[in-house]
């Protein structure tokens, strides 16, 4: 497939020249650990020096500066300033409600069988400890069937439903509007899981109908490591008790003691690194730069593209849904009689292409982000057919 027949909006050579990682290797772990473009890098290392040099002095442009993350962050995906928390991770977010709610004897929460550590760790752990019974429902490539298998796991003891919005191992697409009304209905609340959509598909809170939403920034948007967010609805938000508390986190007088801020500061404390959430903007501003509709537009095309060349690979079996609908940028596969892990390094030594094992090294699962390429991803499907034949 010819580059030029890709009918991209976004300036593919302003994205790669920006990335330097490119010159080196074809990268495909963007749904492990995004790279970040030179303008965003510029802008990171411009706010560590100044907040790190200058101490108490810039204390208020600090504060100011996670100010408009926030800002910037609810109005992309379609919230309000105060219903979001500055997280490290998506797994804060998933902490934040796992432990956070007032849980009574006998509540269930029901969760998928292929959420990411970030969401099955904090659920089992309350399970574990004995707050909770967990109950797990399996994804399946047709979302009719996966929403069917969701109505079986809920009881009238259901109290949250926690899901990826798109899996971690295989890119499934899961149907979260109708999870997320089927919560309503019951009235238990939802939290997706949006750490491998958001930046990668359009993501608006209010359209998926979510309670609760958690991501991050360190991935498909390309930001500093240990910037999330972490989305809940104003009612919910108020509901949902820190396990930590300290000096942001709310307002302290000697008669009322300590009354915790309604909104999302809640949840921020202490001193934090204040340069990683500044940091947040310019990578939003490098996204609008290159045009969201199209960056979502060339995701979508590259792993049509991918997914039809390993498909015509003899033993290659597809681990994703093929149509774009039903899955992601995230395409995981495996080749019979393979050892994927020497798969791996053979695609990395000699064909200069880094995806990523996964399932214990069982198969591979590449991302196809904005930046990636048609002759990158030939020379990854060569090098999986030159594997097969040796």
């Amino acid at each position: 497939m010819a580059e030029t027949s890709l009918a991209t909006e976004i300036d593919l050579n302003k994205a790669r020249m920006a990335l330097p990682i490119l010159e080196e290797t074809a990268y495909f772990n963007t749904g492990t650990i995004g790279v970040m473009a030179r303008p965003v890098i510029e802008v990171y290392q411009a706010n560590v020096e100044r907040f790190q040099s200058r101490g108490w002095v810039i204390w208020d442009e600090m504060i100011a500066a996670g100010n408009q993350a926030r800002v910037r962050m609810a109005a992309q995906i379609g919230a309000r300033p105060e219903e979001i928390t500055l997280t490290r991770n998506a797994t804060d977010g998933a902490n934040l409600v796992a432990a956070g709610l007032d849980w009574r004897p006998g509540d269930e929460a029901v969760i998928s069988d292929q959420e990411h550590p970030a969401m099955l760790y904090p659920w089992t752990y309350q399970a574990q400890i004995g707050r909770i019974k967990l109950r797990t429902f399996k994804v399946e490539f047709d979302p009719a069937a996966t929403l069917e298998n969701f109505r079986r796991q809920i009881t009238d003891r259901t109290r949250v439903i926690a899901v990826n919005h798109i899996t971690s191992p295989y890119g499934i697409r899961l149907p979260a509007i109708e999870i997320c009304a089927l919560a309503r209905e019951i009235g238990a609340l939802s939290l997706v899981d949006g750490a491998q959509s958001f930046a990668e598909i359009n993501v608006d809170v209010s359209e998926i109908g979510c309670d609760c939403f958690t991501g991050n920034c360190h991935k498909w948007l390309g930001g500093p490591n240990g910037a999330g967010f972490f989305y809940a609805r104003q009612s919910v938000m108020e509901r949902l008790q820190p396990c930590y508390v300290g000096a942001g986190s709310g307002l302290f007088t000697a008669g009322e003691g300590l009354k915790l801020y309604p909104d999302g500061r809640r949840f921020e404390f202490a001193t934090r690194s204040e340069a990683v959430y500044a940091t947040i903007p310019a990578a939003l501003d490098w996204f609008d730069q290159l045009g969201w509709p199209g960056i979502e537009a060339r995701t979508k095309l590259l792993s049509t593209y991918l997914k039809s060349r390993l498909s015509q690979i003899k033993g290659v079996q597809m681990l994703t849904p093929m149509e774009w609908e039903r899955s992601s940028g995230l395409i995981s596969f495996s080749l019979a009689g393979a050892d994927h892990k020497s798969l791996l390094e053979t695609l990395k030594r000699d064909w200069k292409v880094w995806p990523r094992t996964l399932d214990n090294d069982r198969a591979i699962r590449v991302s196809t982000a904005y930046f990636n390429t048609t002759e990158e991803i030939d020379r990854l499907v060569a090098g999986v057919e030159g594997y097969r034949n040796r």
